[in-house]
């Protein structure tokens, strides 16, 4: 049954650091500003400060639960639940702290990410482009995409494909974390230059 508060752990936790040392970032090209500020318009469009939060908080939820579906139906999850019902108490905590945890985590860093997405547009983007961008959000039609395209992660294919994919890599990852342990392990201590 560890193995299933394993699997769950390492599909539900944010990433951890895998080195003390941060990593070697390459400079990111430079932005022209006026095409920076033609994307934080379009963004501000895309993610409008008053409801960032709340519509983040809808895609972590949607995903969350797309991905705790495939994990209670696990054959020894419902194994370990019918032997002992406080297993599915103790998960469903865990699920709900990791959901807080990686809500507020990014709720933080809302700014950063607005930030990150404006300067992605504008090297992508030209100014005219942009302009169009903006344009079509500001249409009827660009106003029901955005309220729209932030929620695709709950329509009922979308959420039945992730599970899907939750339950098909769930075959494996067991195995291969077994398999990760048994190399690591059989590793033979480094030899000493000296």
């Amino acid at each position: 049954m560890s193995a299933i508060f394993l699997v769950a752990a390492a599909m539900l936790a944010p990433a951890p650091a895998m080195s003390q040392t941060p990593p070697v970032e390459t400079a990111a090209p430079a932005v022209d500003p006026a095409r920076l500020a033609a994307a934080r318009t379009v963004i501000e469009q895309i993610f409008p400060a008053a409801t960032r939060q709340q519509t983040m908080q809808g895609m972590m939820s949607a995903m969350m639960a797309n991905i705790r579906q495939p994990l209670m139906t696990n054959p020894d999850f419902a194994a370990a639940v019918q032997k002992d019902p406080r297993v599915k108490k103790i998960f469903d905590d865990f699920v709900d702290r990791q959901l807080a945890r990686s809500t507020e985590l990014l709720n933080a860093n809302l700014p950063g990410m607005v930030d990150a997405m404006a300067h992605a547009y504008a090297r992508r983007f030209d100014i005219s482009q942009l302009h169009d961008l903006s344009v079509f959000f500001s249409t009827p039609t660009g106003k029901i995409y955005l309220a729209n395209s932030m929620t695709i992660m709950s329509d009922p294919d979308v959420a039945a494909w992730q599970r899907d994919l939750t339950t098909r890599s769930m075959k494996t990852v067991q195995s291969d974390i077994a398999d990760l342990v048994k190399q690591i392990t059989a590793l033979q201590p480094p030899v000493k230059t000296q």
